[in-house]
């Protein structure tokens, strides 16, 4: 490695630890206010509290992780500007296309990491942060858990497994009726269940009765239900999207599409887990050149290149999150929905990086 690249390596470095940490730190702080009411009044200690924003710090730290490289990539080279570095540089004969490869090389290590990240490090401690807050402020005793694509459950003798669960329904319910000695004597499979004030309202209903004689099957639009159970024992129990690995995320989508279930949520998280991780990449492929032209128009002053990554950064988190929110909205395909953003900045970056000089 030439100097000249080891030394933006470290200009890079230096704003990057720098900008990363001040958004952890941000984002912590606004988790540890919207908890400590709770936690005051259940009376919990402190230290749940702290472990819980520990499991969260690393699923912050590759949350923002794109952001804070391209904080990092303009304002170094602002940095870099305003010493008149780059014009040093140029001077010597060295091209903008060379000043923009160590920055490429940096956004296709981090990107390679955000992808590891999302698939190793945050499932599992998103995952265990909920059920901590669950179990040891909430006081929630667990009962369902997520296994075979399913939330599967037991109470009362009975078995419960629910295909999906959303905020307000069940989407595929099957109760097992188990009499003694673990014998099926009654089966209830529901399309849909619907919580409504501690009473089950379950639609598109078939009912088997299990009997020596033979099986007795019976049809219902809709029956009402009491059971052990409420909504909140199966939400429990369901993984969120951030909380499964791709193997799993995988193997749910799969499953629910073929049972004709309404999946956008984790369909689009699918996409999700593959697009997001390129941000470091086509963020850097438009800071690098906007930054360069900065440097030449505003000799580099410090305010404009804070207020350009600024500006890039956010018009980027607005466009993914608006993306998103049509995806869900059944506006647009799911596949669309999570790559769009990537397709239309990685669009804006390859014209940018036509004015940079090779």
């Amino acid at each position: 490695m030439k100097i000249i690249e080891k030394y933006i390596f470290k200009e890079f470095l230096k704003v990057f630890l720098f900008s990363l940490l001040t958004f952890v730190i941000i984002f912590l702080s606004i988790e540890a206010l919207e908890r400590i009411e709770t936690i005051i009044e259940k009376g919990v200690s402190v230290k749940v509290l702290g472990l819980f924003l520990g499991m969260k710090l690393p699923v912050f730290l590759f949350q923002f992780l794109p952001f804070s490289v391209l904080v990092a990539t303009i304002i170094s080279i602002g940095i870099m500007s305003k010493r008149k570095e780059i014009l040093a540089m140029k001077i010597s004969g060295i091209s903008d296309y060379r000043i923009f490869l160590p920055y490429l090389a940096v956004a296709i290590f981090f990107s390679f990491l955000s992808f590891i990240g999302s698939e190793f490090v945050s499932p599992p401690l998103k995952e265990q942060s909920e059920i901590l807050w669950d179990t040891k402020v909430k006081g929630l005793k667990k009962k369902a858990s997520f296994e075979a694509e399913r939330v599967w459950l037991k109470e009362n003798g009975l078995i419960f497994n629910a295909k999906m669960v959303r905020e307000k329904e069940i989407q595929g319910l099957t109760v097992l009726f188990i009499g003694d000695p673990w014998k099926i004597y009654k089966r209830i499979d529901a399309e849909r269940a619907l919580w409504k004030e501690g009473i089950w309202e379950l639609k598109g209903v078939k009912i088997s009765q299990f009997e020596p004689s033979g099986i007795t099957i019976s049809k219902l639009n809709v029956i009402n239900l009491k059971l052990p159970v409420s909504l909140e024992d199966f939400t429990q129990g369901m993984k969120e999207p951030e909380e499964m690995r791709f193997k799993e995320l995988y193997r749910y989508v799969r499953e629910i599409m073929k049972e004709g279930l309404e999946g956008r949520d984790y369909l689009i998280a699918f996409y999700l887990r593959f697009s997001y991780p390129l941000s470091p990449l086509v963020l850097v492929m438009i800071g690098v050149p906007l930054s360069l032209l900065l440097g030449k128009r505003r000799e580099g002053r410090m305010p404009q290149s804070i207020a350009l990554s600024a500006f890039v950064g956010a018009l980027y988190y607005v466009t993914l999150t608006f993306s998103l929110t049509l995806g869900k909205g059944g506006i647009l395909y799911p596949w669309l929905s999570a790559w769009g953003p990537i397709i239309l900045f990685g669009t804006m970056g390859f014209y940018l990086l036509e004015s940079i000089k090779h």
